[in-house]
């Protein structure tokens, strides 16, 4: 009995030790990511993730500031990890896009998965709807925004003070200044805007606008040195809604 506890300890160490620990950074704290303590969009992928892994990786979350992220990845940015083994690899980013900041080889100097279709949409109280088609649209109207967000093409009209710009708290929060009618349009994720309704019936009442502001695809990214991790991310069914 003793030599097969000693086995199955044995299998159990071993198993453990060629278990690969894969961190995954996240700086979006906000829904449908993050609603609550282990609740939410991104702690669904994590445990999907690792449901898929039977033991060859085990992913586990660490939530960072977008600058922090950007310190950590600025090597790997600036393609210095492609020549040394002391940058630490076993990492991935969820729900970025190439766009966002991560270099202007970004597509070619990281590997990507897709994870979730979404994009920035314009919403108006019902009372007054604004039929968004391009930022000149929005040409002697009021936007709430979030203090440090940049809105591509509106942040422009706003410097030349065409377009009122109001920073608010969160984006729950804006939709309750719309709701109120104190400002007239505000801009988020139609994800997050999607959380927002389910989580409060009231929100039904706004009108989203059809055209978009932006369309773009959040997605998984990982270093080009982890390509047997790349592979197994494209195996998954990840589609998140």
């Amino acid at each position: 009995m003793k030599k097969i506890i000693s086995v199955l300890i044995l299998l159990f160490l071993t198993n453990l030790m060629a278990q690969k620990e894969i961190t995954v950074y996240s700086y979006h704290k906000h829904a449908p990511f993050i609603v609550d303590y282990n609740y939410g969009l991104t702690y669904e992928v994590i445990d999907y993730l690792n449901s898929k892994a039977e033991g060859k990786y085990l992913f586990k979350l660490k939530i960072v500031p977008r600058s922090r992220l950007n310190y950590i990845l600025k090597p790997w940015i600036n393609k210095q990890c492609l020549s040394t083994k002391e940058c630490k690899k076993d990492w991935i980013v969820l729900w970025v896009n190439q766009k966002w900041g991560f270099g202007k080889d970004s597509k070619e100097n990281f590997l990507w998965t897709p994870l979730l279709d979404d994009s920035n949409v314009i919403v108006s109280s019902s009372n007054s709807k604004i039929d968004y088609t391009s930022p000149e649209s929005l040409i002697g109207l009021s936007l709430i925004g979030i203090s440090g967000h940049k809105y591509v093409g509106i942040d422009d009209l706003v410097k030349q003070g065409k377009i009122k710009r109001i920073n608010g708290v969160s984006e729950v929060e804006n939709l309750h200044v719309i709701q109120a009618n104190r400002a007239d349009v505000t801009l988020l994720p139609y994800s997050a805007y999607k959380h927002y309704i389910k989580e409060n019936k009231v929100f039904n009442k706004l009108y989203v606008s059809k055209t978009a502001h932006q369309k773009y695809m959040r997605n998984i990214m990982t270093n080009i040195k982890n390509k047997d991790l790349n592979t197994f991310l494209n195996t998954l069914d990840l589609d998140f809604k």
